[in-house]
Order: C-alpha cells, then sequence, then structure tokens
C-alpha cells in the first residue's frame, strides 16, 4: 500500500513538474523527446545546418524542463523564456547563416542577434520584468524568423540546386519556420489581450502547444531526411 502510494505520489509530481495537464501538452513533451532522441543519434552524420537543428530541438527540450522545474519550486518561470529567447535566436541564426553562406547575411545575422539581446534587456528593464513571460521579445524573434524564412526561399527559387525540394530537409525546415513564426506572431499578439481577462479561455495555449508540437515534428522530420540524404550519397558514392 506504501509502495503504490510512493509510485502515485512520484507519478503526480513528475506531471506536475513537466506542466502535463492536457493531451496538448504529453503531446508536445512526447514529441520533444522522441525528436531529441534522433538528434543524439544523427547528431554527427547530418550537415551543418542541421546539427544546429538538433541543437536547437535539446536545447528547447532543457529549457522547458528547467522551466517545469521553476514552475514547480518557485512558482513563476518567466525567467527561463527571458533567458532562452536571445539564446533559441542565435541558434536559429547560425542555421540560417550556414543555409545562406553569405558574408552579408552572415554580418546581419550578427547584428540581429546583438539586437535581440539588447532588446531583451530594455525589455526586462521597463517593460516586463524577469517574472513575466517577454512576450514584445518573442513577437520581435517571430518577425525576424519570418524574414529570414521568406529570404531562403528566395534563394531556392533564384538557385535551384534540388532535384525535388519536397524531399529536402532545408525545405520542410524553412517551411515549419515560415507557418509556426506566422501563427506565433498572431498568438502572442492575442495573448497581451485576452490573458488580462479573469477567466482567460485555455484553448489558445493548447493551440500553442499543438503547433509547437507540430513544428519539432518537421524539424526531426528534416533532420532524418539530410541523414538519409547523406546515407545514400555514401552508398552511391
Amino acid at each position: 500500500m506504501i509502495k503504490q502510494y510512493l509510485v502515485h505520489h512520484a507519478h503526480n509530481k513528475i506531471i506536475r513538474y513537466l506542466m502535463l495537464k492536457d493531451v496538448y501538452s504529453v503531446f508536445y513533451y512526447t514529441v520533444l523527446i522522441i525528436g531529441a532522441t534522433i538528434c543524439m543519434i544523427c547528431f554527427n552524420k547530418v550537415d551543418r545546418p542541421f546539427k544546429w537543428v538538433c541543437v536547437l530541438i535539446i536545447l528547447t527540450l532543457s529549457s522547458e524542463l528547467i522551466a517545469g522545474y521553476f514552475s514547480f519550486h518557485r512558482k513563476n518561470n518567466g525567467i527561463v523564456y527571458v533567458i532562452f529567447t536571445p539564446v533559441e535566436y542565435f541558434v536559429y541564426a547560425m542555421v540560417y547563416k550556414t543555409f545562406f553562406n553569405d558574408k552579408k547575411w552572415s554580418k546581419i545575422l550578427y547584428f540581429s542577434v546583438a539586437f535581440l539581446i539588447v532588446a531583451e534587456v530594455i525589455n526586462t528593464i521597463f517593460f516586463q520584468s524577469a517574472k513575466k513571460t517577454p512576450t514584445n521579445i518573442i513577437d520581435i524573434e517571430s518577425v525576424l524568423l519570418v524574414i529570414l524564412s521568406l529570404k531562403l526561399f528566395i534563394n531556392i527559387r533564384k538557385k535551384p540546386v534540388y532535384e525535388n525540394v519536397l524531399n529536402e530537409g532545408v525545405f520542410w525546415f524553412n517551411s515549419a519556420v515560415l507557418f509556426y513564426y506566422s501563427f506565433d506572431i498572431l498568438f502572442w499578439g492575442f495573448h497581451n489581450i485576452v490573458f488580462r481577462l479573469n477567466n482567460p479561455p485555455p484553448i489558445i495555449y493548447s493551440g500553442l502547444l499543438l503547433f509547437s508540437g507540430l513544428l519539432y515534428i518537421a524539424y526531426a522530420s528534416s533532420i532524418l531526411l539530410n541523414f538519409s540524404a547523406i546515407k545514400k550519397t555514401l552508398k552511391t558514392g
């Protein structure tokens, strides 16, 4: 009986720690764990930009676990996202730097990283404290990523180097970025308005978890496609 109680208590603690409140959060964390596993298996066997995508997935899972810890023990995890947002954007910048392979755009990307860090500091000091989710900075990051994804699609169109772009990891990665972060801008815009209500509807967060899970499915799929392409090239070469 005591053993059953301890197992049940530990199970409930894990659920609260990981913020597994519904099927959407379970879906999201499951995708992250599977994605991180794929990354660890494929890391040394994919091209450089996809190594950065692997870093991004593992970093995201780590930050969510840390956020769960802060939420469980300190009742507030805002500081985690204050730190994570510019770090996340830096990793994205490294992905696009490798895809662009252009000195001019490398400088632009480094400047945008510096800009976001400064914006984060200003936002934390004057507008949204470290205890709050930095929605202003998340919106800026989302706009920057939409611009970068559009730029990469323009590059792919101008210089078609793929036999079938639908079989390329870069296409699915970039499509996921464009789709998700366009939605993300709308989400956080609604968040700032809707969540000022006394009883905000949870469906908005559920939608974000669903789309976030789909985003990381696309990222993991892009890694597997690149892994398969390299494996095929090695066999034929």
